[in-house]
């Protein structure tokens, strides 16, 4: 019989570790969230391990976090509870929730994993009250960088990406979400470390070690650890070409120009 691997040991989802740069990246967007919304109903489509729809909840919003696997959304449930938040397992192609339901709607890094992302799409659009809005996060196609992701089925170019959007929102826009330089230089550090590990042992390191070691090689290259790079770090940019990743905001109504500005340049 085959042993279920750990959940997060398939790499499909982001763990809630603070050495993970991408973990710090969907930090820093449920943050940006958190500013959109004071209080209200939230659905988190794609909220994993749970960190993100708790961070979410902790301003007193009424947030459910889904996954489509149960026992990822029983795990998330089991480490992250108060009041207003839940977790349950749901397909974001079908999605068990009313029309005009909710007010804001998070789906972080989601979008490129799906087979039918118009259909998706439309089903934000029809759980979306009037005066709600869409926050989305997705790699950007034009600057991905590393090897191919065996999850993501298509990444978006930015125009690519806004016209879908535009098929089922009368408002959309679009941000670029940038990595701080020394990311790259830490992430090539750490993959010649992980060079010399030709036995496969990484996985048998307590996750704590590999918190330790990463610190350490930061310093070594005389960088930022991850552990101490603030969430603005990861900025958003008015400039979408040479973005790491895209950041979309749609709604049925007009959207306050300022909705993304905070952290985005003019």
């Amino acid at each position: 019989m085959t042993k279920k691997p750990r959940l997060w040991d398939t790499g499909e989802r982001v763990p809630p570790e603070s050495h993970n740069t991408l973990y710090l990246e969907l930090l820093s967007a449920y943050e940006i969230a958190r500013g959109l919304l004071r209080n209200g109903i939230v659905l988190d489509i794609g909220s994993g391990a749970g960190y993100g729809a708790d961070h979410l909840a902790q301003d007193g919003r009424s947030v459910l976090g889904i996954d489509y696997e149960s026992r990822v959304a029983r795990a998330a449930a089991r480490r992250y509870q108060r009041k207003g938040l839940a977790f349950a397992c749901m397909d974001g192609m079908q999605l068990g929730v009313q029309n005009a339901s909710v007010d804001l709607v998070c789906a972080f890094q989601v979008i490129e994993h799906l087979r039918d992302p118009e259909r998706f799409v439309g089903e934000l659009a029809r759980v979306l009250r009037e005066s709600g809005r869409v926050i989305l996060s997705t790699p950007n196609a034009l600057t991905h960088r590393g090897p191919g992701n065996p999850f993501h089925v298509h990444e978006f170019m930015p125009e690519e990406l806004r016209t879908l959007l535009g098929k089922h929102f009368a408002h959309v826009m679009l941000a670029g979400q940038r990595r701080p330089p020394e990311v790259y230089t830490l992430e090539s550090a750490c993959q010649r470390v992980r060079g010399w590990d030709v036995f496969g042992m990484k996985r048998l390191v307590p996750r704590s070690l590999v918190s330790l070691i990463v610190h350490a090689i930061a310093r070594w290259n005389r960088l930022t650890p991850p552990q101490r790079m603030p969430l603005d770090s990861f900025p958003l940019t008015s400039h979408t070409d040479d973005a790491y990743s895209l950041f979309a905001l749609c709604g049925h109504a007009p959207l306050p120009i300022t909705a993304l500005a905070p952290a985005a340049d003019s």
